[in-house]
């Protein structure tokens, strides 16, 4: 008789989860991921969708397998049961738009408060999704992280985020309500400006690829639809830190600040924002109102009108890996790769949690990212059958940087492992820098070299890359990346007929 395949469940539909489910053997494994999200979303290129450049089918891939080689549940998890091999599910598939449809009350119609706290329940009903529960013989966790709100008081309800499909759409509607608001002929001159004021918050490589394209989308494409409003438009970049893309060597830093003041962006660094909320700066607070503005406050300018503020900041650890993850009701005994030597074999471990890092909060995870568990005398013990792989892991001893192409490396890697199953004699994962890339604006991009050894050869290349030709790399290495011909193609055709005939305007 054939030898069933083992169930492998993996959790998350990111670059990690993704990438892995595509590389695990599917003559070996019965797969299945469970994501909220039925596409796998090409991050990298998300801004050329947001601004025209792309379309978002451009940049999507279907999590599903077209040769039902990949089962998919739309769902999340909640909970996970180490000893039962049990990960609780709950579905995600009629939630948010398509329900508030069924339940939305007619315009004219006034009703009473008890009517509509009556259709809010039903909202709140019509949005628990139904609850189940999978089995597995392993689990692979590749949730990934959310955005960093550091607390910041209107942001989480204000600003626009950018992780998603979902939130590029917005942010590009509203880029294209504030000038469509800003050109009505009964606007103030003062909210005017307000609504052109475009600010972004955090100075990494996605926040100054964003910022870049902008600057090329609004000088290139909106103002000529909207010339009148020439002389108002500001792009505003924020940053807590000294600096922007503090990972880049100085050089390549100064150089795109230089680029982006040229492109008429403005970069405040070391500004700690304090407050987003809606209304007119030095004005009450009003409740959301898209045909108005918000107001920006930070610590060393006060308050500014802005049209909106897209929010870019960090990672932080997402509620599941953060609570449900935590302390383990009953030790996985038949889950343990080696048990403590100091626990005899008729005792019944307790007290035992997940080992994370103390700072981030991500799952500390063994050079073959197997998470561990951690007694209350810091006794370690690595699972076999549960690992850990994206921004939601960290490896305790070098782990790479929070990136796309450290996820691709990680999934690769695991997927690899499980392969071949040979975690005792195999080399731990060991990350490949690449270097680091990133867009600027006007055509002009920066690449890092990896930083190694220097030797009398490596002393031949340059440190780094600058400009148009590193603009050029950027684009064929994200090309390399893309994990279907389908779309590669397309991004091609699409890049040509951006640069002849202009970008969408939606």
């Amino acid at each position: 008789m054939a030898r069933p395949r083992e169930r492998i469940l993996i959790l998350g539909g990111g670059w990690a989860g993704f990438v892995l489910s595509r590389n695990l053997s599917p003559a070996k494994y019965d797969i299945t991921v469970v994501s909220p999200r039925q596409n796998f979303v090409f991050t990298p290129l998300l801004s050329e969708a947001t601004v025209g450049t792309l379309e978002f089918s451009h940049v999507v891939e279907p999590v599903r397998d077209r040769k039902q080689r990949i089962n998919f549940a739309p769902a999340v998890a909640r909970s996970v049961d180490f000893a039962k091999k049990r990960v609780s599910c709950e579905a995600s598939i009629v939630q948010g738009t398509a329900t508030d449809i069924v339940v939305r009350s007619e315009p004219e119609k006034v009703e009473s408060t008890r009517e509509m706290r009556g259709k809010e329940l039903d909202i709140q009903r019509w949005r628990q999704g139904t609850k189940f529960q999978l089995d597995y013989d392993k689990l692979v966790i590749a949730t990934g992280c959310i955005t960093n709100t550091f607390n910041t008081p209107g942001v989480q309800e204000n600003a626009l985020q950018y992780r998603d499909i979902e939130d590029a759409r917005r942010v590009q509607r509203r880029i294209r309500e504030c000038f469509e608001l800003a050109v009505l002929p009964n606007k103030p001159e003062e909210l005017r400006t307000h609504l052109l004021h475009f600010a972004v918050v955090g100075g990494g490589p996605t926040g100054i690829e964003f910022v870049g394209l902008l600057a090329d989308y609004i000088r290139g494409d909106l103002l000529k639809y909207y010339p009148q409003v020439k002389d108002r438009v500001r792009i505003t970049l924020y940053d807590v830190a000294p600096k922007i893309l503090g990972m880049f060597d100085e050089s390549l830093s100064t150089y795109a600040m230089e680029t982006m003041k040229l492109q008429g962006v403005e970069i405040k660094t070391s500004h700690h924002i304090e407050e987003l909320r809606w209304g007119e700066p030095n004005k009450p607070p009003i409740q959301m109102d898209p045909k108005s503005c918000l107001t920006l406050k930070t610590k060393e300018d006060g308050e500014t009108g802005v049209g909106m503020c897209v929010w870019v900041t960090g990672n932080a650890i997402n509620p599941f890996i953060k609570e449900a993850l935590a302390d383990i009701d009953e030790f996985p005994e038949a889950s343990i790769a080696k048990r403590p030597s100091d626990l005899a074999k008729d005792t019944k471990p307790a007290g035992w949690k997940v080992k994370k890092n103390p700072k981030t909060g991500a799952l500390l995870v063994d050079g073959y990212f197997r998470v561990q568990l951690e007694a209350k005398d810091e006794t370690t013990a690595a699972m076999n059958d549960v690992f850990a792989i994206g921004d939601n892991a960290m490896l305790e001893h070098g782990s790479p940087p929070a990136t796309a192409i450290a996820a691709n490396q990680e999934a690769k890697y695991l997927a690899q492992r499980l392969n071949k199953n040979d975690f005792d004699h195999a080399a731990k994962f060991s990350f490949q820098d690449m270097g680091l890339l990133a867009y600027i604006g006007d055509d002009k991009g920066l690449m890092q070299m990896p930083h190694t050894e220097v030797t009398e050869k490596s002393k031949m290349f340059p440190e780094g890359l600058k400009g148009r030709t590193a603009w050029l790399v950027w684009r064929g290495a994200y090309l390399s990346l893309v994990l279907s011909w389908r779309n590669c193609f397309l991004i091609l055709i699409y890049w040509v007929l951006s640069r002849l005939f202009g970008r969408r305007i939606q």
